[in-house]
């Protein structure tokens, strides 16, 4: 009888042996493969996390008369850490079809009219100051966003247009694309200038205030950076470009909150996993001591027989690698059905399109290294009992 077919017999033969190593396989495989599935996500989640944090150099010209110019944008734009900018824009107009909403005495019936790259960021309205009651943001060069109150008083609708014209005369047209409000309107204090009251607040895109100033310039502008461990160093080149010209500081609270909760998440598994290897390690080691000392007869009786001990080896090897190869297919079959749940339960992965599960190669890699720990453990349980001389094992049995 091979070492195999003895192996084979032995695990049917001692089945509650065999069921309780192979339930601790279990355990143990299921717990290193989750724990390493949530690691290797939370590693994946920070690479996500550094091209979609959206951290931010806020750059504002110090002085009205010498904002920004294109030159500037094309210069910040050659930077290697530059993502992409939103460019701010704004300026004071009048209009020959729409009355502003009266301020204080005196003041002047303009509006004030703001351009963003992107009015969903860097504006009151990411700030959840202001909201969109109808319609949507900017789309096109024409598109703006009015006030509903000044809507309402003007007779204005979705799609109407609206005229502005500068000092200088130069005249644009703009598409009311949508209306927004802030709950703060109706609080106002009759001090309040024409040209600051929320009212009179017109958003477009950057375009179509420079079209309507006649030049390409900014205000301030948004930086925002491909990876935000390099945010103060792309800082420290802006400010040494235009120290004397504008105020600079930066926007990095959601990747520094993210990247702590991911960090914590990466130290608790990594924790976790160390547990799971040293304390199944030490359990299964001793489970084997004393399963081998009881077997000491069975060697003795197999080696006086002529079998050779490393053909003995082979057979009590091939018992715990077959346990554990079963075991590790279970596990494999466990963490693979309850891993999804437990991403849904973990606030960081809600939303999120990364995968919590294991690659191939990783379990691979898992399974050869967790084999390879049962043949060192195994070996080093029956090694004193194939080192000792037949003749005193079986005086012991004797005596």
């Amino acid at each position: 009888m091979g070492c195999l077919e003895r192996a084979l017999c032995y695990i049917r033969r001692k089945k509650m042996k065999s069921v309780l190593l192979l339930l601790l396989f279990l355990v143990i495989n299921s717990m290193v493969l989750g724990t390493l599935g949530i690691r290797k996500v939370s590693l994946g989640l920070a690479e996500e996390l550094r091209k979609n944090a959206e951290s931010k150099i806020i750059l504002e010209s110090m002085e009205a008369d010498h904002p920004f110019e294109e030159t500037d944008m094309q210069a910040i734009e050659e930077e290697p850490n530059v993502n992409w900018l939103n460019r701010i824009s704004e300026m004071q107009v009048g209009s020959t079809t729409c009355i502003p909403v009266a301020g204080s005495e005196g003041s002047e019936n303009t509006f004030t009219v703001h351009g963003y790259d992107e009015l969903e960021k860097d504006s009151p309205f990411a700030d959840k100051v202001y909201r969109i009651t109808e319609g949507n943001y900017p789309q096109g060069s024409e598109d703006i966003v009015v006030n509903q109150f000044l809507a309402e008083d003007n007779g204005i609708q979705l799609g109407d247009k609206i005229v502005f014209e500068t000092v200088d005369g130069r005249e644009q047209e703009a598409v009311v694309a949508g209306l927004f409000l802030s709950g703060m309107e109706r609080s106002q204090t009759e001090n309040v200038r024409t040209v600051n009251r929320i009212e009179n607040q017109i958003y477009g895109t950057a375009d179509f205030v420079n079209r309507l100033s006649g030049r390409t310039c900014f205000l301030n502008v948004a930086v925002y950076v491909n990876d935000p461990e390099q945010l103060t160093d792309t800082k420290e080149v802006l400010e040494r470009m235009y120290q004397d010209r504008a105020a600079i500081g930066i926007t990095d609270n959601t990747f520094q909150k993210l990247k702590m909760m991911i960090g914590q998440t990466g130290r608790i598994t990594f924790l976790i996993f160390a547990l799971t290897v040293t304390s199944g390690s030490l359990i299964t080691g001793l489970l084997l001591a004393m399963w081998m000392r009881s077997r000491k007869t069975e060697i003795a009786v197999l080696i006086s027989l002529g079998i050779a001990k490393g053909n003995i080896l082979s057979q009590m090897i091939l018992e715990e690698m077959i346990l554990y190869f079963v075991a590790f297919v279970g596990a494999g079959i466990a963490t693979k059905l309850l891993l999804p749940r437990i991403s849904n339960s973990l606030a960081i992965m809600q939303g999120n399109s990364i995968a919590l599960e294991l690659s191939f190669s990783w379990q691979s890699g898992v399974l050869c290294i967790g084999l390879a720990g049962v043949v060192i453990l195994t070996g080093i349980a029956i090694f004193p009992y194939m080192k000792k001389p037949v003749k005193e094992t079986l005086s012991e049995m004797e005596g």
